[in-house]
């Protein structure tokens, strides 16, 4: 089967990531501390490590070795579940192909449910500003009353088309 170069070279340790020194030290300090946000929002421009981040995140999140309190270990099964996109309490949606308030609803009746196998839930949403008015609304009701195993990792090229409303219930980090 073939694989796509960006996806077969990712990142597989937060040490691995080149020219996202400051993002990446927020993650990093923020796992290490204990005191990861219930939402994330990550932007900047195509192909910089938005989706990267949000997989290691998820990693360290539910690594059972985890290195210097925030890096995963890339040995246990969780991480390598998450490296293959295999996981099952790491959920990732392409916001441009579900962007309907059907994928949300959807979302929303799973995300109560608690992890299968793992300390966390993660869902990463990429290219979040493709979703549609509704389905922003019907995400929003999530974000302000999250489940306490779960992180909602959302990535953007476009911010600025994210409704203030998603963007004031995330902490933002530029790439």
């Amino acid at each position: 089967m073939y694989v796509s170069l960006y996806r077969k070279y990712r990142p597989q340790t937060f040490s691995d990531m080149v020219g996202q020194s400051a993002a990446v030290g927020v993650l990093q300090e923020s796992l290490r501390e204990g005191r990861l946000g219930h939402a994330y929002l990550f932007s900047g421009p195509r192909g910089c490590g938005k989706t990267s981040a949000a997989r290691l995140v998820a990693k360290s999140l539910n690594c059972l070795n985890p290195r210097d309190g925030c890096e995963p270990c890339g040995e246990c099964e969780n991480c390598i579940g998450i490296a293959a996109g295999e996981h099952l309490d790491v959920i990732e949606i392409d916001g441009a192909s579900n962007r309907g308030i059907d994928n949300i609803r959807d979302l929303r009746s799973q995300v109560n449910l608690k992890p299968l196998s793992s300390k966390y839930k993660v869902y990463i949403i990429d290219e979040v500003h493709m979703l549609t008015e509704a389905a922003f609304n019907a995400l929003l009701k999530t974000l302000e009353e999250p489940p306490a195993n779960v992180v909602f990792l959302l990535a953007t090229t476009e911010p600025h088309k994210v409704p203030v409303t998603i963007r004031s219930r995330c902490q933002h980090i530029p790439f």
